[in-house]
């Protein structure tokens, strides 16, 4: 049997797909003589589509991001019906407040390709022969994967077409099989066990009237549902995916060269929350909330195997909520192994800072936690089971370990007031330094949530979003079923409040690569450095003893009588006078958060955050314009000896505080262990003792040449600032190859003052670095430009090893050292070999 499993558009090019790499897999173990492969027809429409019409990235990520509005359904509705024009002028009048104007006229244009995509996509699949096509229909995949399977029952009636996937849940399911009568099956639910059913009822000739689930035709051509299973799978029976096709596919299309790939993997399954608080908005999880989690040591070996057989290091965990056991379980595991992972994971946001640390620590850099509000009440209508203040705490807590937080702003609640929303967004400016929120969104009425179950919760009278009806020819009570999104009367706050709320996120998000406020508690006082344009002070002490205890206090979310009963149980003599003039003080000043008679501090630990962030300057990444210039013009006091000199904070003005300079530490050879025990005590800015001079010709200069830019590059990587001087000497029209380097603060030579305003201008951390994987070691390089993706095998890992502190040349051979120079990693500094990338260890987040 030969089986065709196809990944339609607008699945996102970054991901393969989950959903067909369990199938490829759980097919091949169960019919181990039968041919399974996986069409990843997102990334051929990519190619197909970009020869014709052009398509960038973010046009692609535009319509994969549209579902909401029915843009990418739409656009290969066209297919669908055969009709290259297909309600083009309903579509445009329903969408033109919610599409951009050129997005409207690229749809139109992607609308008019899209039978004939179709029509060659269909040709390919059925030149195969395929005995079976399976399509998964997940979001805005749904008429592209009808339009396919229309075409392929029309052309080749006797291949048998299956849908699968999140649009083919309960009523929706049905209703598609029911609508669409080129459908042979729809199977519902989770697929590993009824799909492999229904091949081996297609291979026996037996009848499927028992898999659970499964939507069938009988010999007259009536539709038929069976009931679906009423328990979900163990995590036992989860298995490891298969994505063989698609990082082939990949890698030769041009989306190797617009996204880098990752892997996705699964760790459980349904929402431990869920099924004690189904947050009212929350359609996931459809037909099984019930949370179940794969064993530790196996979850750990699965990704360890994965990243080593496709050498890649991104990894998305599909999940809906972190397994709270796996933080003493997984996340250990994955800190002693040694990949330097960049794995995304959804988690509960009342979570504690040393739990975030941990979660870094195991390569856990990206995080999504639920945050929707920072209104308590807000929050208590949406059954969350956090605060206003907790959500704060936990942006304030990510902040302080360089953790990258991904959140929308939730508005549209029944019962939400306008008094909800004015004094949260009246404190923003305090918060700018936060990671924002990607954007504001109504909620939408989802199938499954409570919202839709139950219309008591206040939305009761509910239809099928407008664009449905102009996308598809089906009845009203067929489209009910199909749909998943429900229009409804807008709830909760004004138009204006909206519009208020919106404007000052964007103000948010404008601000945020632009400011911070970062503390150092040095135990006798806290040091706090403030760049908010919404504040004008830039320093600030706090060393009276009661009010460290406060601060100290203010860690976590508390109300002032419990702050005041906290002081005096710690001895301290104060009133609640002056308690409440201290709140006020710290109020004006931008440093507290407040919600629900709550108070939290908003002050992150110094950690360089704003080396951090990255804007976007003519399509490429950089750091605020001007962020690395010294905005005193100092120069730094000489060392009396050849020592490191080290400050727990960069800021000019705050390095001038007692307590913020940590001394001189040994200038050594070995960078790469002086740097790492540096940054383990706290260290943010570093000065070199002497310029780094390159070309002097002589052993020792080349010797300490090397030692220098090694520190540079180590600082770098731990994304340390860094006090340094330059001279390039004959190289310095090759400095694209150090830009990666944190800038110097002066740069001798021919043009030297013109070179490092470019390479100031362009720099932003990761831009030429490498991590470690199982078997492989890749590295990523934007010196130039445009991204380079290399991957060196393990042989080359001792190697590599010998060359971060420089090695002899004449260790390697001619071959070998021609092969370094020419990739551009490996630089020559008189007879001495050094390595260029930094080990990247953090990763920015950008705005």
């Amino acid at each position: 049997m030969h089986i065709t499993l196809v990944n339609m558009p607008w699945a996102s090019i970054d991901f393969p797909s989950l959903a067909l790499g369990i199938l490829k897999q759980r097919v091949a173990d169960e019919f181990p003589d039968s041919r399974v492969d996986v069409v990843n027809a997102n990334i051929d429409y990519l190619d197909w589509i970009t020869e014709r019409a052009g398509l960038t990235r973010e046009e692609y990520n535009f319509c994969w991001d549209s579902y909401f509005t029915g843009y990418s359904e739409w656009i290969f509705s066209s297919a669908l019906y055969d009709d290259p024009h297909w309600r083009n002028a309903e579509f445009a009048d329903l969408v033109a407040d919610s599409v951009p104007g050129d997005m409207l006229v690229k749809g139109q244009q992607l609308h008019a390709l899209a039978p004939e995509y179709i029509e060659s996509l269909v040709t390919r699949i059925l030149a195969d022969r395929p005995d079976v096509v399976g399509l998964s229909t997940t979001f805005a995949q749904n008429s592209a994967v009808l339009a396919a399977a229309r075409l392929i029952k029309k052309t080749a009636p006797e291949v048998c077409v299956v849908l699968g996937g999140g649009n083919c849940d309960g009523p929706q399911g049905a209703a598609l099989h029911r609508g669409f009568p080129f459908i042979d099956y729809v199977n519902r639910g989770e697929g590993e066990v009824s799909f492999t059913r229904l091949l081996a009822c297609l291979r026996d000739g037996s009848s499927p009237a028992k898999i659970p689930g499964l939507c069938w035709r009988d010999a007259e051509g009536t539709s038929h549902a069976n009931a679906m299973s009423a328990a979900p799978l163990p995590a036992s029976a989860l298995v490891t995916p298969d994505y063989t096709d698609y990082f082939e596919q990949h890698a030769a299309s041009r989306a190797g060269a617009m996204a880098e790939p990752h892997l996705v993997v699964e760790s459980s399954r349904g929402c431990w929350w869920g099924q004690k608080h189904h947050c009212t908005f929350c359609g996931l999880n459809g037909s099984f909330m019930e949370f179940r989690s794969k064993s530790p040591d196996r979850f750990v070996d699965e990704i360890l195997a994965m990243t080593e057989r496709h050498r890649v290091l991104n990894v998305a965990v599909a999940d809906n909520i972190l397994d709270m056991a796996y933080l003493r379980s997984v996340v250990p595991k994955l800190a002693e192994s040694e990949c330097d992972l960049r794995i995304s994971y959804e988690i509960k946001s009342n979570m504690r800072r040393e739990q975030l640390a941990s979660l870094v620590a195991a390569g856990i850099h990206y995080v999504q936690p639920g945050i929707e509000s920072l209104n308590g009440r807000v929050l208590k209508l949406m059954d969350k089971g956090v605060t206003g203040c907790q959500n704060v705490r936990m942006l304030r807590d990510a902040e302080s370990v360089s953790l990258g937080v991904v959140w929308n702003y939730l508005f549209g609640f029944p019962d939400e007031t306008e008094e909800d929303y004015e004094p949260v967004i009246d404190q923003f400016p305090a918060i700018h330094h936060l990671a924002p929120p990607n954007g504001v969104t109504r909620i939408a009425i989802e199938r499954f949530s409570p919202y839709f179950n139950r219309p008591e919760l206040g939305f009761g009278d509910l239809t099928p979003a407008a664009h449905y009806a102009v996308i598809y020819d089906l009845p009203d009570s067929e489209l009910r079923d199909m749909a998943y999104v429900f229009d409804a009367a807008h709830q909760g706050i004004s138009a204006t409040q909206a519009e208020r709320l919106d404007k000052a996120v964007a103000t948010w998000r404008h601000e945020f690569p632009r400011g911070r406020l970062t503390q150092c508690d040095l135990t006798d006082s806290i040091v706090l450095t403030n760049t908010r344009s919404g504040f004008a002070w830039r320093t600030l002490t706090i060393d009276e003893p009661w009010e460290m205890a406060a601060f100290r206090l203010l860690d976590q979310p508390c109300t002032s009588d419990v702050l005041l009963k906290k002081l005096k149980t710690a001895d301290h003599d104060v009133s609640a006078e002056e308690v409440s003039a201290l709140l006020t003080r710290w109020r004006t000043l931008g440093l507290l958060f407040e919600d629900g008679g709550q108070t939290v501090h908003v002050v992150p630990h110094a950690a360089n955050q704003d080396l951090m962030r990255w804007v976007t300057q003519e399509g490429s990444p950089a750091l605020v314009p001007g962020l690395l210039h010294d905005p005193v013009g100092r120069v730094p006091r000489a060392s009396a000896t050849a020592a490191l000199r080290c400050w727990r904070e960069r800021d000019e003005e705050t390095r001038a505080k007692d307590g913020i300079y940590m001394g001189e530490e040994r200038y050594e050879d070995t960078a790469v262990h002086t740097v790492s025990e540096l940054v383990a005590r706290g260290t943010q800015h570093v000065a070199l003792p002497r310029p780094v001079v390159l070309g002097q010709g002589d052993p020792g200069g080349d010797r300490e040449a090397v030692r220098g830019l090694t520190h540079a590059r180590e600082m770098t990587g731990h994304g340390l600032s860094v006090d340094w001087d330059l001279d390039l000497g004959a190289e310095i029209g090759r400095w694209r190859l150090f830009s990666h380097l944190y800038p110097p603060r002066s740069l001798a030579g021919p043009d030297g003052d013109a070179v490092l305003d470019q390479w100031r201008t362009t720099f932003h951390m990761n831009k030429c670095g490498y991590r470690r994987g199982m078997g492989f070691v890749e590295i990523n390089d934007l010196r130039h430009g445009r991204q380079r993706r290399v991957i060196m095998r393990k042989a080359h890992k001792g190697k590599l090893a010998s060359l971060l502190d420089g090695a002899p040349a004449s260790d390697f051979r001619p071959r070998e050292i021609e092969a370094f120079l020419k990739s551009g990693l490996v630089h020559q500094v008189g007879d001495l070999l050094w390595w260029l990338p930094s080990r990247i260890s953090r990763w920015p987040v950008v705005s």
